[in-house]
């Protein structure tokens, strides 16, 4: 594409340390679905790969399919002991994250109420199993990276990383709102350069905008930007989107929803698109999701699904590389849906492109996978025995906007009860590997673990959690990969829906890295929606893209990684800026940095 091209030369490595620099600066039609007599949807439990949405205590239907993943051949006895490979820690406590959740109600004690039984309030109790939210951002700009975490009941908890342990700021910074929150996301709303916070709301009449003032407090002001969509009704707010979706340099956001209609007596839609009114009214929003084919009450009927409206996790992506972010929202239900942006118009086609065959979405992370420079899609869902049909999709996307799932390949597909996910080279050899948080206790899905699948370039991909230390069984929800101690790899942070978070250090890549931030100018501050390309030596072009989205309940920094395994000289960057259609190149790039590029 044309555009402004800039060459720099950048040659003198930075070092990461605390002394040093915090960031380099460079130029500042439908698919078949299982009949209703196999899966009838008239009740909220209909669903065979839902457990009982009544009866909170209920024995599921199955152990998911999970299994305990082989850690290798054992020593015989007497034999020297084998000395364990390098893997992740465990420091939750270690670093100030053992905070409490706030425990998870039992009827009647429940944040929401059963509109079909009014004689017993406090008793509909599942969408709030679905908990556990985390968003990362630098909210201080001091390169270390913050923590956001839900907390049902509120209220929430607000941790300042203080060069790699938390300490809690929630009241200091004015974010000790009291609310039960869905998820949470970063963003920087009226393009001020500080990051402001985005929350949906849980069990609750509206949303949340916390506006930060740039100097360490943040107010409350979603009412009067148009982020709350004050209700009557009750909100049950889930995911979050970011991006730009009209480039225009402003950011949009999507907020989702998930509600059965039966149960919440209320059959409105607020999964609503909101676009960023700009310079007009910096940090503004406007509902825009009636200029869209978004319909998803209309929807449930097409694909067997009960009354309701399903969304998890809705996300901007440019999938056919054109530029123009697509809208995609994972939901529930056979409703999940991709929106093809032609130049801010949005078209559905999402059964002709090959998606949406999941049956019950939930997570959904984006990134190029098999390293062809497009963006791939997977989808967390469930899995079981009983339901082979069912499970996880990795959507390859082969261009012409077109995807194939090749979930059974690679053997993603079966892995149980799925929630959050996210793509990160946890080895730093250049590809990208897969996480996914999973299981629901007491639904039979106890037994799930959170898989991490390591990217080896071959059919299948091996499940190493196990083997290398991740150990979480049954109780994942958010999930991210964050470099929380600054050494370049990415660690594992875990939300579960009781407990406290679980952080795990990465002690297993020995690979040079390096992280790139795009500052905008004439594109949002935070860069969101720009393409990075770097390129070393011997190995193929590693794409990525700098995102924003919450991925259901877990939103990692807005940068772009790179590994490189053994390779310890410079390479070079590309920096694609879509709104201003702007490309910035950089040569002899040192890795083992943080850089900033400026458009």
């Amino acid at each position: 594409m044309r555009g402004l091209t800039v060459l720099v030369s950048l040659s003198a490595a930075l070092g990461c340390g605390a002394d040093e620099p915090t960031w380099a600066q460079a130029d500042s039609p439908a698919p078949e679905l299982p009949s209703s007599n196999d899966q009838p949807n008239d009740e909220p439990d209909a669903d065979p790969a839902r457990a009982d949405q009544d009866d909170e205590e209920g024995d599921g239907d199955g152990d998911g399919g999970s299994s305990t993943p082989d850690d290798g051949p054992k020593p015989d006895a007497g034999d020297d002991p084998v000395a364990p490979e390098p893997g992740f820690v465990e420091v939750t406590a270690q670093v100030g994250l053992d905070v409490d959740s706030g425990g998870i109600g039992v009827a009647p004690f429940c944040l929401l109420d059963n509109a079909a039984k009014p004689e017993e309030p406090g008793d509909f109790c599942h969408p709030e199993h679905f908990l556990g939210a985390v968003a990362v951002g630098d909210v201080d700009d001091d390169g270390w990276p913050d923590l956001y975490v839900t907390r049902r009941g509120g209220p929430d908890r607000m941790l300042r990383n203080e060069g790699g342990t938390f300490v809690d700021v929630t009241g200091a910074w004015g974010l000790n709102h009291g609310h039960t929150i869905g998820a949470a996301a970063w963003a920087d709303v009226d393009n001020d350069g500080d990051l402001d916070l985005v929350l949906t709301g849980f069990a609750d009449h509206r949303h949340y905008l916390m506006i930060n003032n740039g100097s360490g407090h943040f107010s409350e002001q979603g009412a009067l930007r148009g982020v709350a969509l004050l209700s009557d009704a009750i909100l049950v707010g889930m995911g979050i989107g970011v991006g730009d979706f009209d480039l225009d340099g402003w950011l949009d956001l999507f907020v989702a929803e998930w509600r059965p209609d039966k149960e919440l007596g209320d059959a409105a839609d607020r999964n609503r698109l909101l676009r960023g009114l700009g310079a007009a009214a910096p940090g503004h929003f406007h509902d825009v999701t009636d200029t869209t084919p978004l319909q998803l009450p209309r929807l449930a009927p097409q694909v067997d699904a009960k009354a309701g409206v399903y969304g998890f996790a809705p996300a901007f992506a440019d999938l056919d590389d054109d530029g123009w972010p697509e809208l995609t929202l994972t939901a529930d239900f056979g409703t999940s849906r991709l929106l093809w942006n032609d130049a801010g118009r949005f078209l559905d086609s999402t059964w002709e492109s090959g998606v949406g065959t999941e049956r019950n979405g939930m997570g959904s992370t984006f990134g190029d996978f098999d390293g062809d420079g497009d963006i791939d899609w997977f989808v967390s869902a469930i899995w079981t025995d009983d339901f082979p049909w069912l499970g996880h999709r990795l959507y390859r996307n082969d261009g012409n906007r077109q995807f194939v799932d090749v979930a059974p390949e690679f053997e993603v597909h079966d892995a149980g009860w799925g929630w959050g996910t996210a793509w990160l080279d946890f080895d730093l050899d250049g590809d990208l590997d897969l996480a996914m948080a999973a299981g629901w206790p007491g639904l039979g899905y106890n037994e799930d673990r959170l898989r991490l699948w390591e990217n080896t370039g071959a059919q299948p991909w091996p499940e190493r959690s196990a083997a290398l230390g991740v150990d979480v069984a049954g109780d994942g929800r958010g999930l991210v990969p964050v470099d929380y101690d600054r050494d370049g790899d990415l660690d594992l942070l875990v939300i579960g829906n009781e407990g406290s978070p679980r952080l795990f250090r990465n002690d297993v890549a020995s690979g040079s890295w390096l992280a790139v931030r795009a500052v905008g100018s004439a594109s949002n501050r935070q860069g969101i929606g720009a393409k990075v390309t770097v390129t070393a030596p011997g190995m193929p072009p590693q794409v990525r893209w700098i995102r924003g989205d919450s991925a259901l309940m877990g939103q990692p920094a807005a940068e772009a990684r790179f590994g490189f395994g053994d390779w310890l000289g410079p390479v070079d960057v590309e920096v694609w800026f879509p709104a201003s259609d702007s490309t910035h190149h950089l040569a002899n790039v040192s890795t083992g940095q943080r850089l900033d590029i400026g458009e």
